[in-house]
Order: C-alpha cells, then structure tokens, then sequence
C-alpha cells in the first residue's frame, strides 16, 4: 500500500470513528482532535461525501466558541451510507440485525429453526436473508460485511471448534459462509460479540476495561480493554463460564466438575425454584420471566433462587475482579429479568470478596436486550471496516 493510500486510509477511518463517537462536528474541530491539516480534513472529508459517507448539516450545529463569524458547517456521519448485518445462530432461533453507518440498529427480526438443523441449512438461510435485504433499495449494493455469532468456541479463523448445545464440532463455518454469500463474514462466539455490542454501541460509557457476561442456556463472556477485545492466542479467549467456583456440582459440558455456568444458568435456575431441569424449550423461554414476577410477588421459592444463583455469580465476578480489574460489569442474556434482581446481593458478594483496595466495578445491564449477539456481530463487522489493524503496513514505503 502506497503512502498516500495509507494515509487516507488512517485518516478517513479517523474521522469516521471521531464522527461516531463525539457525534457531528466541523472541519476545524476534526483538524484539532486528530491532529490534521485543515486541507487534508477538507479533502478527505469531500471525498467521503461523494461516496455518500457524510453529510453536512445546517450552519450553526456545532458550536465552536473559540472562533468568532459566521457558525461552522457540521459534517456528521450519513447513516445510510453504509450498512452491516448481524446473525445470531442460537438455540432454536435465528437473529439478524442490520446497523447503519452510525451503529445505530435498522432492522432486526428472527426465525425460529428446530435445534437439529444442520449448519448447511442455517447458512442457506443467512444467505437467504442477505440477499433480500440486497434486494431492498434501501440497501442494495450498502451492505458491506457480515458478522455471525455461536454460542460455541470459536478460533480466530472462524472454526467451530465445539458447540455442544447445537452437536457442532470442528466446522468451518468461515468456509462455508465465503462459498454461500458475496460479501466478508466474521464468526464471532455469541457471549464476545454481544460485549464487544455493549461498548460500541455506547461510547460514552468508562471502557477501560469492560468485562460481559452472558446468562443463559450457558456462561459466556468477554473482557474488553482499552476498546480492544481480549482475544487470546487462538482467538478463544473469555470462557468466564468455566471458571471454577466449587469442588463439586453438576458435570459441566466440558467435562468438568464445578464450573461457574453450571451454576448459573437457566437449568441452574429451574432446579433451584422448581426441583427439577427437564423442561421443554418453551419452558426455559418464559422461565426467568416467570420467576421474577413470582418474586415480585412475594414468592420465597422465587427469592430464594434468584438469591442462590446471585451468591454463586458473585463467587465467579469475585475472581474476575481481582484478576482484571475492571471499570465496568455489563450482564446480559435472555436471564436478564432474574439479573434485575440479582443485582444487590452480587454486589454485596464482590464486595466483600475482592482483594483489599481493589476498586469495585459499576455493575450493570446489558443495554440492547433480545438482540444483542446479532447486534454484537454487527459491530464487530462494522469496526473490522475502520479497524487499522486490518492495514498490511509492509507495504507502505519507508
């Protein structure tokens, strides 16, 4: 890559991702904050405007109080200048999520597939859906990438390595999705996307270093740091769910005994307050719901299992603290309404817990509800596109 490409390319995505985050502003203000000339911003930001990137908005919607005259003209983001799609492949169900430029979810809807279903079959219907949405003038010929998620292992090369809750194990979802659809796709493990979700989506909040944890049919998780996924060697990093909290307890799909998800889950949940796990899919669906409100009532039964699965989580948010020291805790995951109520006695536990003088983490729910994983995958595949690390510097000239 040439010198000049290079440097449109660093810029561009500069502005882009200034747009993003700080929201509209004008040429000068982007010339300060990135460091720019006033004639390259002028350039760039031209040249993004014929490709339909950003816009300019009306005289006066950036206050700049430091220069006198006539208002800046604000440039901001065009969202429909670019979309990304998202597919969550869940348990039973898939999620698609279309964000614009802006991050900003257009579309979501989901299919519902029986649990057997073969991968063939789910990247026919990924396929299905990308090209009616192609179809759309909407966003015909806008569609720039896809992110996919599992609620499995996932490498870096987008490996299925093992997904016991859907009988997958060593596929090459990447393979199959590159022979089926057009355009790049990504596969991401459900629980990293839906963090890596939970932050872009909300630059405003602290991201030092964000740890997410999903509740559901399993754990899953992932740490966020300095914006950054903490991703391992082989892309695998963030299995939250098998960090040990007892010696004993039901065998985890691992082969472990003792392990945090098991603890903590849906199947957790319904053996606590109901005595037994072997519910149908429907069940477990309405199950959170029903022991929350059945708590809110006043129920004992209810109370005590949400208080049971909280000490637990807690245990597991205990190590967490002390090994990452987290600004932020986001929990999310179709056990959100239970969460609601976990959260006093999940503080008391990490409270009490953490190592002396460790600073306690906010705690707090996850912001995009259902759709999360599919929205996650979506940002993911939207960051990969202002992501510099995707630039092959070796080829720029010294």
């Amino acid at each position: 890559m040439a010198d000049q490409t290079l440097a449109r390319y660093v810029n561009e995505r500069g502005i882009l991702t200034l747009l993003r985050v700080q929201g509209a502003a004008s040429r000068a203000e982007m010339a300060r904050q990135l460091q720019l000339t006033p004639a390259t911003v002028t350039r760039v930001v031209a040249e993004m405007m014929e490709r339909g990137l950003v816009h300019e908005l009306p005289p006066g919607a950036v206050r700049e109080g430091r220069e006198p005259g006539r208002p800046a003209v604000a440039v901001a983001l065009a969202p429909s200048g670019a979309y990304f799609l998202g597919v969550e492949i869940g348990v039973g169900v898939i999620r698609f999520a279309l964000l614009d430029l802006a991050a900003k979810v257009t579309l979501a809807s989901e299919r519902r597939v029986s649990r057997a279903t073969e991968p063939d079959a789910i990247v026919a219907m990924i396929a299905a859906e990308l090209a009616a949405l192609s179809a759309d003038p909407r966003f015909s010929g806008r569609i720039r990438s896809v992110g996919v998620t599992v609620p499995g292992l996932v490498t870096l090369e987008g490996y299925v390595v093992h997904l016991p809750i859907l009988g997958w194990r060593e596929l090459n979802l990447q393979e199959r999705l590159a022979a089926a659809i057009p355009l790049p796709a990504i596969i991401e493990n459900n629980a990293t996307a839906a963090a890596f979700g939970a932050v872009y989506t909300q630059p405003e909040l602290p991201s030092t270093c964000t740890i997410f944890l999903k509740l559901g049919t399993g754990l899953g998780g992932a740490a966020i740091i300095n914006g950054r996924l903490l991703r391992g060697g082989s892309g695998t990093a963030g299995e939250f769910g098998h960090v040990r909290i007892a010696d004993e307890g039901k065998r985890c799909s691992c082969g472990q005994v003792g392990c945090l998800e098991t603890f903590v889950n849906l199947a957790a949940l319904a053996r606590v307050w109901r005595g037994r796990e072997d519910l149908g899919e429907s069940d477990y669906a309405a199950l959170p719901a029903a022991v929350a409100e059945a708590a809110a009532d006043g129920d004992p039964g209810a109370i005590i299992a949400i208080d049971h699965l909280a000490e637990r989580l807690g245990r597991g948010i205990v190590s967490l603290v002390n090994i990452f020291n987290p600004t932020t805790i986001v929990l999310g995951g179709v056990m959100r309404p239970v969460i609601e109520r976990m959260l006093p006695v999940i503080e008391g536990v990490v409270a009490a817990g953490v190592v002396p003088g460790m600073r306690m983490p906010d705690l707090r729910l996850s912001a995009l509800g259902l759709y999360e994983c599919a929205i996650g995958a979506a940002t993911i595949a939207h960051h990969r596109a202002f992501d510099l690390s995707n630039v092959d510097l070796t080829d720029a000239k010294a």
